[in-house]
């Protein structure tokens, strides 16, 4: 077993994946800079979930040892591993699939949910941002965790955290409405593509581009073009991975 609580032996993995694999989650935990952290991050996207577009039997261990990675106490890049999670549970159907990979991917996934809603309240804003974020993303109740997501928005001074809660919202109020043709979620998304913050029209007009969204409001690719230069002068975004 390694440093992260995973057997690998016991995964029907390819070894030289794995050998991969582990490399660059050593590398992402013993990262000394950031930059060392987003290049490891990086290479993980694309080893673990192929730059969010399926996840493989080499997703499951890795899960389970993004989790571990959290429950160090000593770890610094936990907004990074809340990042993977979050595109990992996102890979299209992963969610709500009856696959049994994606099955054993959302199971492992989900357990990381409770030390997700530890970091929360965190006082770094990259890993409280990030935890929001994969909690929008892995929500099992999201009616539920949308009214609870927007009731946080609404209060949010912190603009970048503000961005955060309303993509959350934007995750749940999709995965609750289905085609988001419901009227709450369409009264949700005319109002936060309409924000004055232009983060927040960012980060939801990406989503929802994303989804294929048609938003009655006009251009949704040029509302999400429109934001980037307010977003980039003030410093309004978090440091992705990517």
């Amino acid at each position: 077993m390694d440093a992260f609580g995973v057997e690998w032996g016991s995964f029907d993995v390819d070894p030289e994946v794995a050998r991969r694999v582990r490399a660059e989650l050593d590398k992402l935990a013993g990262a000394d800079g950031e930059e060392a952290a987003i290049d490891a991050a990086a290479a993980l996207h694309e080893l673990v979930c192929y730059a969010a577009v399926t996840v493989e039997e080499e997703t499951v261990p890795a899960a389970r040892a993004l989790r571990g990675m959290l429950g160090l106490p000593d770890f610094r890049w936990k907004q990074f591993a809340l990042q993977l999670l979050d595109t990992i549970i996102s890979v299209a159907g992963v969610l709500d699939s009856a696959s049994p990979l994606k099955a054993r991917v959302r199971a492992e996934v989900l357990r990381s949910v409770p030390l997700a809603e530890q970091e929360q309240n965190s006082s770094s804003r990259d890993v409280r941002g990030a935890a929001i974020v994969f909690l929008g993303s892995a929500s099992e109740t999201p009616a539920a965790d949308f009214q609870r997501f927007r009731s946080a928005f609404e209060r949010e001074s912190d603009p970048v955290i503000q961005a955060d809660l309303a993509l959350a919202a934007t995750a749940c109020a999709w995965a609750a409405d289905g085609t988001a043709e419901d009227a709450k979620a369409a009264g949700w998304f005319e109002e936060v593509l309409g924000h004055s913050n232009p983060a927040v029209r960012f980060r939801v007009g990406q989503f929802l581009v994303g989804r294929g969204f048609r938003w009655s409001g006009g251009d949704l690719v040029g509302l999400v073009a429109a934001a980037v230069p307010a977003v980039l002068e003030r410093r309004l975004f978090r440091q992705e991975y990517l």
